[in-house]
């Protein structure tokens, strides 16, 4: 059997609860910019927020779909699902019994093996509405990409379009 890639063994801790094996996927001074938390740093942090959704949703589901890597390894991308049922708080809230499925697509910077940077994406909002709606989680509003821009085009008002 071939070894684990990070993506993999990241994706296999968050699913088993095995948090030292995900603190060990995590570079100590880790930055997540993600729907609910733009630009929070530390490995602390994200142990705590993936207890909490696990405490949240008891059996909670973890499957991979994709997985992508730059030439170079330093750059992954990748999609899975969450399959979940809310029987548990979340940060205070109380449960509400509802259950669904979401799709997350992230895209990771790797440096030494670890993640460094973690940029979380979703398509589906069933969980992330519930945080939202239900629990009164707050949503970054506004927010710049923390990637540096590699191709920009105009607004169509701004090229003399309407």
């Amino acid at each position: 059997m071939s070894e684990k890639t990070v993506i993999q063994r990241y994706l296999t801790a968050l699913g088993d609860q095995d948090w030292a094996a995900l603190e060990k996927v995590y570079a100590p001074d880790v930055t997540m910019y993600a729907p609910t938390a733009w630009g929070v740093k530390g490995v602390e942090f994200l142990l705590k927020f993936c207890q909490e959704i696990h405490r949240a949703h008891p059996g909670i589901r973890v499957v991979l779909h994709d997985e992508f890597y730059s030439a170079d390894g330093t750059r992954a991308a990748f999609r899975f699902a969450l399959h979940w049922h809310n029987t548990g708080p979340y940060f205070g809230h109380a449960a509400t019994g509802e259950r669904g499925s979401s799709i997350e697509q992230h895209t990771v910077r790797i440096e030494g093996g670890r993640i460094v940077e973690q940029v979380v994406g979703v398509s589906t909002l069933g969980l992330h509405f519930l945080q939202k709606e239900a629990w009164g989680v707050a949503y970054v509003a506004d927010a710049a990409d923390p990637a540096p821009e590699i191709v920009s085009a105009p607004r169509a008002a701004e090229a003399g379009r309407p």
